[in-house]
């Protein structure tokens, strides 16, 4: 019914746009609509008939515009003029399309109740914990499989298994002798790691069909009726079964429950314009908004990790799906066609880390838009047979997305054809561009801000889509011209960032801001030359304007920041008692990592501390439920004003102490819900956005410093 409604309220919407109006109504029309976009946008409706009708509005806005487009502004000049109009027309009805999704999905998203695992372990389905991994360093899958291995769960109904595909047969057997050496170690590292650890270590004859291929192999090794996958630099919170294992005792038809996708770190543009504490994550809006809207249709998605699956409905399809290179979602595309339902859980439950540098980052996103692009062309979903018409849209929307790239180089392209050669792509003057473009653009930020403000800032978001515009649009071009042609790239994860540098991939966006910034030069020389024209100029070279700054804005993500350590730190405030000798000292825990964790002690002290002194902690002090006396080793003494603050690392001894280590940085997914909480904050935005792109074009200048120094003779 719901997407009936819709369906039938979009066709009611088109035919009153579509009326036409003189200039002097269409005028009012415009004040009266954004004069209700602001007045929308301090109220902020949260949900029910008052956000729909502001959806509604915008959408009618937005509409009237695109018809307005395609009616009155398209050139007629030349065959180049036709093209280039065709072209951006493209891109704005692509943002269109995007926009009436986006409403559909996300204007009342689905809010689901808790189902609790069972507590008796005769009720407990059994569980097999799957960590495929390739290249990752052995402390990263430690502490993985440390927490796997402590996740709470009925004793006896859950196993936990490393998925080797950097020690397979072929590896260890390859041509090449040093590699062959690697491989044949790292298998021997690993093995003995599981054996201590008490997990199990899988691996298999040849690397075929990359993780899917791995994942589909272990599943024939083992039983579990259920199955949680964790990439392996995910590390599951101890709660993450109690809060998902419920969903598949309730309903015999529930294939998988998808939770979140955290991470500890920063990605690329978060380290480099320092956003971290203060910004929603760039995965924020999918996981917090999209995600619970799919889920109301019964379309959430699998997304590779963090997600329990019922092993019997995946064997019915022959395992994870190997068609395209986004195998997650391509298996779900498959399950959900044939009746079975999916749940998503809105917590946090694992803690990632993010790709530590652009090439790692746009290596992973690259891998995405062409895995979603092959789906929408190979498994076209509109088409599939089986799924319900909502789910149909849901998964329209999951992949349409991904042509992004193209539409975002379209309109920084598009108004340099006339700034720069003169070939007309639109047809307008300012005033017409004031009384239909205006209340289009203001509705579309107005409704994003009401739909995420929460968890995307508005410069954010075109700041993450233009730098990854000119890399992943080859990659679409890729699976355009070949769908078949795309293979599996492995994000790297656990870089280390010795020293600033300027990004490898930085070149390409040099060219695009040379040619806006010459056509922003010819188009003011045009504005004054052209009078006739001034009103077209105008409106192209404010996109410029805009475009120039993302542009400009994005050599701050390019240019790296260095990174020393190789575990991320969580801050955290909390009283602590040290020990030390046979006295206790009080002090004030701030920030801890699986290495060690740093505090202050108060002035006025019975005891000053110098660097290579060892103190004792309580593991309970820390948050642990269970007492365990951890040693920790002064690395660092800074001498401040409130007290002395300390850099402690800690002296892993035992298995036991290891365990209560990587239980006290991740057992708790309370911890990562708070953090994320804290960051979907939309008060002050104006004021964050500002501080966003100074911050943005302070690291621009300094990316332009260190190019200077580099060419300097």
């Amino acid at each position: 019914m719901r997407t009936v409604s819709g369906l039938l309220a979009l066709g009611l919407i088109a035919i009153i746009a579509a009326a036409p109006v003189p200039d002097a109504v269409q005028v009012q029309l415009c004040v009266a609509t954004i004069a209700t976009y602001f007045l929308m946008g301090w109220l902020r409706p949260t949900g029910g008939p008052f956000r729909v009708f502001v959806a509604l509005l915008i959408i009618f806005t937005s509409t009237r515009y695109m018809i307005w487009r395609v009616t009155e502004t398209m050139p007629t000049d030349s065959a180049l003029s036709i093209l280039g109009g065709i072209f951006l027309l493209g891109a704005e009805s692509y943002g269109y399309v995007l926009l009436l999704l986006s409403t559909f999905l996300s204007v009342d998203v689905y809010k689901r109740a808790a189902r609790p695992a069972p507590v008796s372990a005769k009720r407990s389905p059994t569980v097999d914990i799957l960590v495929p991994s390739y290249n990752e360093p052995d402390e990263l899958l430690e502490v993985t499989l440390t927490a796997a291995l402590n996740v709470s769960y009925p004793a006896g109904r859950m196993k936990v298994y490393l998925l080797d595909d950097g020690g397979t047969l072929a590896k260890r057997t390859q041509s090449d002798p040093v590699k062959a050496a690697e491989a044949h170690a790292r298998h021997e590292r690993l093995m003995a790691m599981c054996e201590r650890l008490g997990a199990n270590y899988l691996t298999r004859e040849k690397n075929e069909h990359a993780k899917a291929g791995n994942i589909n192999a272990a599943l024939e090794e083992t039983s579990g009726d259920l199955i949680l996958i964790l990439d392996a630099d995910h590390v599951p919170a101890a709660d993450i079964l109690v809060r998902t294992v419920g969903y598949f005792v309730d309903d015999p038809k529930v294939f998988l429950v998808q939770t979140p996708h955290f991470f500890l770190n920063p990605d690329p543009l978060e380290r480099n314009l320092g956003t971290f504490r203060e910004m929603p994550s760039e995965n924020e809006m999918f996981y917090s908004v999209i995600q619970r809207g799919l889920d109301g249709l019964n379309a959430s998605f699998f997304c590779g990790s963090a997600a329990v699956l019922r092993r019997e409905h995946i064997m019915e399809i022959g395992g994870l799906q190997g068609d395209t290179i986004t195998e997650d979602a391509e298996t779900a595309l498959e399950l959900h066609a044939r009746g079975y339902r999916s749940v998503y859980v809105d917590r946090p439950m694992v803690a990632g880390l993010s790709p530590e540098t652009f090439s790692g980052f746009i290596t992973q996103r690259m891998r995405w838009t062409q895995g979603m692009i092959q789906i929408f062309i190979l498994k076209n979903p509109l088409l599939k047979r089986g799924l319900s018409l909502s789910q149909r849209i849901g998964y329209l929307n999951s992949c349409f997305y991904w042509f992004f790239p193209l539409a975002r180089l379209t309109f920084i392209l598009a108004p340099l054809l006339y700034l720069l050669l003169g070939i007309r792509v639109y047809v307008g003057d300012l005033s017409d561009f004031l009384m239909y473009g205006l209340p289009h653009i203001v509705g579309a930020l107005m409704l994003s801000s009401i739909l995420y403000g929460h968890t995307r800032w508005a410069f954010a978001s075109e700041l993450y889509e233009v730098v990854q515009a000119i890399h992943c649009s080859g990659a679409i071009l890729q699976v355009l011209r070949n769908p078949r042609a795309p293979s599996f790239a492995v994000t790297p994860k656990g870089e280390n960032l010795s020293e600033d540098f300027i990004s490898p991939l930085a070149r390409p966006f040099y060219v695009l801001i040379a040619l806006v910034g010459l056509g922003q030069v010819v188009g003011l020389v045009r504005l004054f030359n052209d009078p006739a024209g001034a009103g077209v100029i105008t409106v192209l070279l404010l996109w410029n304007t805009f475009h120039l700054l993302l542009l400009v804005s994005a050599l701050g993500v390019l240019y790296e920041r260095s990174q020393q350590r190789a575990f991320p730190r969580f801050e955290v405030s909390r009283p602590v008692l040290l020990g030390h000798g046979d006295a206790e000292i009080q002090a004030h825990m701030s920030d801890v990592s699986i290495t060690g964790m740093g505090c202050l002690v108060p002035s006025g002290s019975a005891h000053q501390f110098t660097e290579g002194e060892t103190l004792t902690i309580d593991a309970r002090e820390l948050g642990a439920s269970n007492a365990s006396m951890l040693s920790l080793k002064v690395l660092s003494v800074f001498d401040a004003p409130e007290g002395q603050k300390l850099g402690l690392s800690f002296i892993i001894e035992t298995r036991e102490q290891w365990a209560a280590v990587v239980t006290l940085m991740y057992a708790r997914s309370e911890n990562w819900k708070q953090f994320r909480d804290a960051r979907a904050n939309s008060e002050h935005m104006g004021a964050k956005i500002a501080h966003l792109i100074r911050s943005s074009l302070s690291q621009a200048l300094g990316h332009i410093r260190a190019v200077t120094r580099e060419v300097r003779p």
